[in-house]
């Protein structure tokens, strides 16, 4: 590849609008893809936010920000399948708490995979500078994530 300069950004605005493009454009492009097949996007970010810990419907569509009714259409799928069950909550018998299962994590381990694969197939054609480029970038979205 031969090296290009970048456009300087004019100001703030400039660059929050060009970073915004560039992370929409490559994260449609990983769901689109190698989102799995298996599961839809929605699915895959609840499967997720499984992953550390159960959590009840109500927790799940306010960290997915969409609707109850939404959220346990997504559920029954995702359970029809086989890659969550619900379970008592210890601490509250009204309660129910929804868990990953070991073929949900498997599900969640693939489309990882695929898309880690499918980006390093691209960084793999980058030169040094531009990985080493890439490489601060993914430390400061990082940080400015953790604000």
């Amino acid at each position: 590849m031969a090296p290009h300069q970048p456009l300087p950004a004019t100001d703030d605005d400039d660059l929050a609008a060009r970073l915004r493009v560039a992370i929409m454009r490559v994260s449609r492009r990983l769901r689109v893809e190698v989102g799995g097949g298996t599961v839809t996007a929605g699915q895959y970010s609840v499967l997720v936010a499984l992953w550390h810990e159960p959590r009840t419907l109500g927790q799940l569509a306010a960290r997915e920000r969409v609707q109850a009714p939404s959220m346990t259409r997504i559920a029954k799928a995702l359970e029809e399948q086989g890659f969550i069950q619900r379970t008592s909550h210890p601490d509250d018998g009204r309660q129910v708490l929804i868990e990953i299962t070991a073929a949900g994590r498997g599900v969640v381990e693939h489309v990882r995979g695929e898309r880690t694969a499918w980006l390093s197939r691209h960084v793999a054609d980058l030169d040094e500078a531009d990985r080493a480029t890439l490489c601060r970038a993914a430390e400061l979205l990082t940080e400015m994530n953790a604000r």
